[in-house]
């Protein structure tokens, strides 16, 4: 168990990816956005994930899986979703359950009960369908730009409000717009950070600044494809 995580871990290591893809949406259905695409390409990629053989698991399998050897299945996916908008729970959600597939989705604190955005009932019931939840800062700052006190109180007030509100340990962090500089992984992890999400320019095999794939409005059901298969 310990050696196939330790090859799992040096693969990593080599590829400078993460041994499980790790995929990313934002917006669904939301005309003029790069990162927007419409419910029925999500409902084809996810199929296409379901057709194909891919099991989605939660990021806290994925950092077991590094440290402990916990075994993922053959096809592991991980599926994220950021900003904690209310197609979360409209549109991402139903067709996730209709699947069997679980998702970790990313919470900006700060922007819960803002129109367009879900409030804290809306968190709470993605936790209880068996959602990961994870924080996105409070304001969703770009942390790279960012005093060392804001820094700070980006990565722990939003870990903290969101525990208190789902009593349940958050071990998972997204970096906002995807940016991340070696002082920002270090203030993650000092946060209590298991795992952050990074994207296709910062992201890496290191637990704390993970390769993400970004779905975009321009990428082809091929693109996808490709890219999960990697």
């Amino acid at each position: 168990m310990r050696q196939s995580a330790a090859f799992a871990l040096l693969c990593a290591a080599c590829s400078s990816r993460p041994e499980v893809p790790i995929v990313n949406w934002h917006a669904l259905g939301v005309a003029g956005n790069e990162f927007s695409i419409s419910e029925f390409t999500f409902n084809r990629q996810i199929e296409l994930l379901a057709r194909e053989g891919f099991q989605s698991v939660a990021l806290h399998d994925v950092v077991e899986h590094r440290l402990s050897g916990l075994p993922l299945p053959a096809r592991p996916v991980v599926l994220t979703f950021d900003d904690g908008t209310e197609d979360a729970l409209k549109r991402v959600l139903p067709v996730l359950k209709k699947r069997g597939m679980r998702g970790t989705f990313f919470i900006a604190t700060g922007l819960l009960g803002k129109p367009g955005y879900l409030d804290w009932d809306g968190v709470r019931a993605l936790s209880a369908a068996g959602m990961e939840i994870g924080s996105h800062s409070v304001s969703h700052a770009r942390l790279t730009e960012v005093s060392d006190e804001q820094l700070r109180e980006e990565l722990v007030r939003s870990k903290q409000a969101l525990e208190e509100h789902l009593g349940r340990t958050i071990e998972v962090f997204a970096y906002p717009y995807n940016a991340v500089r070696p002082g920002v992984r270090d203030a993650a992890a000092r946060a209590g950070y298991r795992a952050a999400v990074a994207g296709e320019v910062h992201g890496g095999a290191d637990l704390l600044d993970l390769y993400r794939i970004s779905v975009k409005s321009t990428m082809t059901l091929d693109d996808f494809r490709r890219q999960v298969q990697r």
